[in-house]
Formats: C-alpha cells, structure tokens, sequence
C-alpha cells in the first residue's frame, strides 16, 4: 500500500507541475507581467518566468518518469517554498499582484497562494518519505488505482481551494433571494 500512496502523490504533484508549467506557457505575458511587479526589470522578469516554466514542465516529467527521486523531490520543495516565500512576501508588503500561477487568473498572490505552496510542499515532503521506505515498484492491478488516487488528490486539492468560493457564492445567492423576498412582499402591501 506504501506503494500506491507514493505512486499517487507523485503522479499528483506531476500533474499539478504539469498543468500550472502548460498555463502559464500559454498566458506567458500574464505571468511575466506577475513576475515583473515582483522583479526589478522587465528583461529579468522575462527570464525568470521561462525559467520557472522550464523548471516546472522538467520537474513534472521527472516526477512522472520516477527518475533521480531524492534530487527532484529537493529541487520541487525548493520551487514550493520559493512560492510560498514570494507569496509570503506580497502579503506582507500589502501588493496587490496577479498570482497567474495555473495561467491568467483574478486570484492575487497572498494567503490563498502561500497555503498552496506550503501544501504542495508538504505532498512533496510525504512522497519523498514514501519513496524512500519503498521501491515503489507496483503490480499491474495497483497501478490503475494510483493512477486514480493520483488523479484524485490533485482534483480533491484544487476543489477544496474552490470550495471556499463556492461557499461565497451561496452566501451572495441566498441573501439576493432574501432582499428580493422582501422587496416583492414590501411592494404587494
């Protein structure tokens, strides 16, 4: 079962690697005009960004091909903690930056961000462990289900991060319904 736990994780973290390196390849300008508000020049800001999709699109090769565990779990908890530290950072400078960390996005860097690192970071941290108390090796019928709890645990966490929105949203209806109940009963007397 050690296993599949690591298998998932790491396909999870893949994913997640994967999915933010494609959307911020395909609104590159929004994420290089993130990284500029965070940079001094537009010419660093330029590099820095390809860096960071090159580093995020490689990390997630390596995580789903399983290669050198012990040096791209290191390098996937640096990059995490480095977002959590520049997320940590625009907080507390008050700065209102487009995070653009999955592509172009109304979500700014900031809490939400900073415990999206720290969580990414964490699974990063729990698959090295898993890894190293397992050859990983899987039997053909595991491997459908860490596929799965791979897939799940990235949807489980981006879906827990929406909840939150969700939850506004129903908040913002109800009370719209409320005032319009009202407002019909106040306009039929």
């Amino acid at each position: 079962m050690t296993a599949v736990l690591a298998f998932a994780l790491r396909f999870a973290l893949a994913i997640v690697l994967a999915v933010a390196a494609v959307a911020k390849a395909r609104r590159f300008d929004a994420f290089v005009r993130t990284v500029d508000t965070i940079l001094p020049s537009r010419r660093t800001a330029t590099t820095a960004a390809a860096a960071v999709v090159a580093v995020e699109a490689a990390l997630a090769i390596l995580l789903a091909t399983g290669a050198w565990v012990n040096a791209v779990c290191l390098a996937a908890l640096k990059l995490f903690l480095v977002f959590a530290g520049v997320s940590f950072w625009a907080t507390r400078r008050g700065l209102h930056v487009q995070c653009n960390c999955f592509g172009q996005s109304e979500r700014e860097l900031g809490k939400d961000s900073l415990v999206t690192s720290l969580l990414l970071a964490g699974a990063t941290v729990a698959y090295w462990a898993l890894a190293r108390k397992t050859d990983e090796s899987l039997t053909l019928g595991e491997l459908p289900l860490a596929v799965v709890l791979g897939a799940a645990v990235a949807l489980a966490g981006r879906w827990l991060f929406a909840a939150g929105g969700l939850v506004r949203i129903v908040q913002q209806r109800r009370a719209l319904e409320r005032d319009l109940a009202e407002a019909i009963g106040d306009a039929s007397r």
